[in-house]
């Protein structure tokens, strides 16, 4: 099964993803984000397959995040799944050209999440 990072500054919500991935098999790692140059630092020195994480975050925003990723040599082929409590259709379309494997709204099927994480690993 997959390595998977949660990026989420809801604990909860980290929690919920992490086993219902967890419950599919997979490794989770979860990221608490301090900020953008302290979640770069965990997905560089603890390499994962898929990052999975939250688009609004105060400390880290994602779409930051998701650029960061994409200008890093050792990460701009990472996959991303992103989730958000709100659809904001320009976001997503910005976070689109930066090569997102897919978008889910939260609050999270279990079912659906498992789905896109399979999705994106695909690939």
């Amino acid at each position: 099964m997959a390595r998977i990072a949660i990026v989420d500054d809801s604990r909860l919500a980290r929690v919920f993803a992490a086993g219902a991935l967890r419950a599919q098999g997979h490794e989770v790692v979860e990221v608490e984000p301090d900020s953008l140059f302290s979640v770069l630092k965990v997905l560089r020195d603890d390499p994962v397959d898929l990052l999975v994480m939250d688009l609004l975050m105060p400390e880290c925003p994602g779409e930051s995040l998701v650029r960061a990723c994409r200008e890093d040599a050792a990460l701009q082929g990472l996959p991303v799944l992103v989730l958000s409590a709100h659809r904001d259709d320009e976001a997503l379309q910005r976070m689109q050209q930066h090569g997102i494997s897919g978008f889910l709204l939260k609050p999270l099927e279990p079912a659906a999440l498992v789905e896109k994480v399979a999705e994106a690993l695909a690939g």
